[in-house]
């Protein structure tokens, strides 16, 4: 069967390869985006469905004209871009534009292949499926933070109004309520977009299950996503009511029933209006006169479908970039910087206790190998948490745990940057440590963030700006040294402080060592 398949669409299967490639590990380590993997085989669904009723394949003339042209453009022109992408691809710089990237060259060169194979026709057959795999693709971060934050609040304060009208003492601070005996957050601080995501993809999917025309296919994206925010605002709902008469372990152990809740809520709602546009685009249709129908003249000119020679040329070509920018990292990697063990470790000062009890969701989401909370202690027994350690081994997947910084997370939880972030190097246990010093206002006051950021043992810039995960200058340096598998180390503490009387960088430094040491 392969042998007897025109080269140039094992080419495109071959990006398609790559983009899910690409995006496995977001989809494997992002609860935001395990719905993913469902994502190509309803792709290929949909593709086989159209696939039943059109014209056998050896019937369907090439297309031909400036459509040709520009076809073979976007492969050749495609081509061109392979290598440099991947090699950049691969760098901890994980730009998730990198990803949409190469979802767009392998939907550019399937739509290509269709036309050069089929015309037209092969093309409407191709355009949808090919689409549709684009909703796996992980948003920007800009777009996420665009999008989610702005809707997290909205979330919190009408959980917050019915409680109030229920009879419950509720505020919220943030993401964040606060309950007599707990709190719930509207999701962790780094999350809240799965519902949305996941509102897409079934928007689209069920338009293309029922066949609904343009705006029936609109409006079903508008029935998602409204069926999403209504259902994670059950959700919330549920979380603290549970939370109210059982504390946070009635809240814990609710929690994966309630997201069950929000996707049943999606689900059926999405259902039904899938199922009321179709009877109604079939009404209309019905009621519609029958359109007359004129013979179809075929073309007088048609052209040639390209050469089985041409396509297996590309294909090696195709093959050869995507393993040269694999063999670069392959030769290069004696150059990279050894992984290296933990850096710090915190320690017990008095007032405060290190322990594991670290939220389920918290380690779902970051999967560390080694991790502790430092806690404020009143009378030994630990309260709050007001510092972290986490350290991840050696392995691909660790850019993915570059994104959860203080800037996009402490929002989440009522915190906002109150100042410039700076990177300042203190002396702990005979070494000197870089962290980043962020001025925090939380709903307590204010107070400032130690926060380190380690690869390989070396503190790594952040570009807190930027829809970059770490800052570009150090794109050349991971390209030459070939560095792609790193470990990663995360250490921070909170450090609160009167208002208008802010630590200087010595107290600052004194802060640091009470909370963590430096490892010899």
């Amino acid at each position: 069967m392969l042998l007897r398949l025109h080269p140039l669409w094992l080419l495109a299967a071959g990006y398609w390869l790559w983009m899910i490639w690409a995006c496995a590990g977001e989809w494997t380590n992002s609860e935001d985006y395990n719905y993913g993997w469902f994502v190509p085989p309803l792709a290929l669904y949909f593709l086989w469905k159209r696939l039943e009723g059109a014209p056998r394949a050896d019937s369907l003339p090439p297309g031909a004209g400036a459509g040709r042209v520009l076809a073979w453009a976007v492969i050749v022109l495609s081509l061109l871009v392979i290598l440099p992408l991947e090699i950049v691809r691969q760098t901890p710089i994980h730009w998730r534009p990198n990803l949409w990237a190469v979802g767009f060259l392998a939907v550019a060169n399937t739509l290509a292949v269709a036309w050069l194979t089929g015309g037209r026709a092969r093309f409407k057959i191709f355009l949808i499926p090919a689409l549709f795999m684009l909703v796996g693709v992980p948003w920007p971060t800009f777009l996420e933070s665009a999008v989610a934050y702005p809707l997290m609040p909205v979330v919190t304060r009408w959980a917050v109004g019915l409680l109030h009208f229920l009879g419950y003492p509720a505020t919220a601070a943030g993401t964040t309520i606060t309950l007599p005996n707990c709190t719930v957050g509207v999701e962790e601080a780094c999350s809240g977009l799965r519902s949305l995501q996941t509102a897409l993809m079934v928007g689209v999917a069920a338009g293309e299950l029922t066949r609904l025309g343009a705006w029936g296919r609109v409006a079903l994206l508008a029935v998602a996503f409204v069926m999403a925010v209504v259902g994670n605002q059950v959700r919330v709902l549920m979380l603290a009511l549970a939370g109210i008469s059982g504390g946070n372990q009635a809240v814990e152990n609710l929690h994966d029933t309630a997201g069950y809740v929000v996707l049943a809520i999606l689900l059926g709602g999405v259902g039904l209006a899938a199922t009321l546009g179709k009877r109604m685009q079939t009404v209309v249709n019905h009621a519609a006169p029958l359109p007359t129908s004129s013979p179809v003249t075929p073309p007088a000119v048609s052209a040639r479908s390209p050469s089985r020679a041409m396509g297996w040329a590309v294909l090696l070509c195709g093959a050869l970039a995507l393993l040269g920018a694999n063999g670069w990292y392959w030769w290069r990697a004696s150059l990279a910087a050894p992984p290296s063990p933990p850096l710090l470790a915190p320690v017990g000062d008095a007032g405060f206790v290190i322990d594991k009890n670290v939220p389920p969701a918290i380690l779902g989401v970051l999967q560390p190998d080694q991790y502790t909370y430092i806690r404020e202690a009143m009378d030994g027994t630990p309260t709050r948490a007001i510092g972290y350690h986490f350290y991840w081994k050696p392995r691909r997947g660790n850019a993915n745990q570059l994104y959860h910084r203080p800037d996009r997370c402490m929002p989440g939880a009522g915190w906002r940057i109150d100042g410039e972030i700076t990177r300042e190097t203190f002396r702990l246990g005979g070494r000197e440590v870089t962290f980043n010093v962020f001025p925090f206002r939380g709903p307590g006051g204010p107070a400032l963030m130690l926060w380190g950021s380690y690869l390989n043992g070396e503190p790594v810039e952040i570009a807190f700006t930027s829809d970059v995960y770490v800052n570009t200058s150090n794109l050349a340096q991971f390209i030459r040294t070939g560095t792609r598998d790193y470990s990663y180390e995360v250490a921070a503490c909170v450090m609160p402080y009167p208002e208008g009387v802010r630590p200087g960088l010595a107290e600052i430094e004194a802060y640091a060592n009470r909370v963590f040491t430096a490892v010899p």
